[in-house]
């Protein structure tokens, strides 16, 4: 056979190939624009989601309250006539937060704080008591975290081992834990809400922030295992998964439509509870998620996730590290440096910090 013709041949094969592969992409993209549509919009105006039945006697329990997306929550629950349970390490801002809240919003009749550090081992018997002679708790929303102060190769983390204790114990075992105390009253009661706050970093492992991405991937699929298993029992249990929203956490950036704020990150999420068991929670969060998790893993492999997340984690921590180098130089005494650290170690544990990618 001519050596033109078997290269025509050649072309019009792989042609043909892409041709399918296109195809096939735009299969799925037609099949998955009306399941948005239906799951960001006309499935909660349809009544499809959650049937939220707040009052007096009705408690929502929600950690990491005090601020961010926990704190946002917070305010949802109370807007629909939830009591509250809010826990968080800070006395200080739970008080303050309990005040603003009963001043907003007067349909939130009762309001208890417990004060917790989830970093520790030795709290759970102590919640349960405070929990036991609740009436009715139809609302649990798991959002307490931790994670870097800046990205880091593992053999590097400072305090390496009380580190890890830490980011398992808040990050893995509250929820865990949390869970164990309040399903088995909605399982009785043959009703409840558990929303676990993940993170986008539990799509694919995140270099870097390994032990992070690990704990979240935990959340993610602990929510789903238990959803299959006690969906025939009343119980929603969804496993949320932010991309980037304006918290603290994340210094504040600005608002933009890629970076709602807590409260309209929230505002959204509410919507897919009873429609998703897994969601991103904000429209634009799913369709960065359908590029980066399935479009290029499709296209190109899961590894190239890891390989840009890696890269982008590389810049954060050289950036970092120079800007405390220099101020470190730039120190005159001890004291100075000291002042420089403790700013660095902001109180990071009352709200779920995601470096996301």
């Amino acid at each position: 056979m001519d050596v033109t013709i078997k290269l025509s041949i050649v072309s019009i094969v792989f042609i043909a190939i892409l041709l399918i592969i296109a195809l096939l992409v735009l299969l799925w993209i037609c099949v998955k624009i009306p399941q948005l549509v239906w799951k960001y919009g006309l499935a909660y105006y349809c009544g499809a989601g959650a049937k939220w039945r707040g009052g007096p006697n009705t408690w929502a329990v929600i950690t990491g309250a005090t601020d961010g997306i926990g704190l946002a929550y917070a305010k949802a629950m109370a807007d629909m006539g939830y009591s509250l349970v809010l826990m968080s390490r800070n006395s200080d801002k739970l008080n303050a937060v309990k005040n603003d809240i009963h001043k907003q919003y007067p349909n939130c009749a009762k309001i208890r704080t417990i004060v917790v550090d989830f970093g520790a081992d030795d709290i759970y018997d102590d919640i349960e008591r405070q929990l036991r002679d609740l009436d009715d708790i139809h609302v649990l929303v798991n959002n307490v975290g931790v994670t870097y102060r800046y990205p880091e190769f593992f053999t590097r983390i400072d305090n390496q081992r009380e580190f890890m204790s830490r980011i398992f114990n808040v990050n893995c075992v509250a929820m865990t834990r949390l869970i164990g105390l309040v399903l088995p009253v909605m399982v009785a009661q043959g009703n409840g809400i558990v929303i676990n706050v993940c993170s986008f970093s539990a799509l694919f492992p995140t270099p870097l922030l390994a032990l992070y991405s690990a704990s979240k991937a935990y959340g993610d699929y602990l929510s789903r295992a238990l959803g299959a298993e006690y969906a025939g029992k009343g119980v929603i249990i969804q496993s949320v998964l932010p991309y980037y929203v304006s918290t603290n956490m994340i210094r504040n950036p600005k608002s933009t439509w890629m970076i709602p704020s807590s409260d309209r990150f929230v505002a959204s999420a509410l919507k897919t509870v009873g429609i998703e068991s897994r969601t991103y929670g904000y429209l634009p969060h799913t369709v960065v998620a359908f590029f980066q998790a399935f479009v290029l893993k499709f296209l190109v492999g899961n590894d190239v996730n890891m390989k840009l997340a890696f890269r982008k984690m590389y810049a954060f921590r050289e950036a970092y590290c120079a800007k405390r180098d220099k101020y470190a130089n730039q120190a005159k005494s001890v004291d100075t440096i000291n002042t420089i650290a403790t700013i660095d170690t902001v109180d990071t544990m009352d709200t779920v910090i995601d470096i996301r990618l």
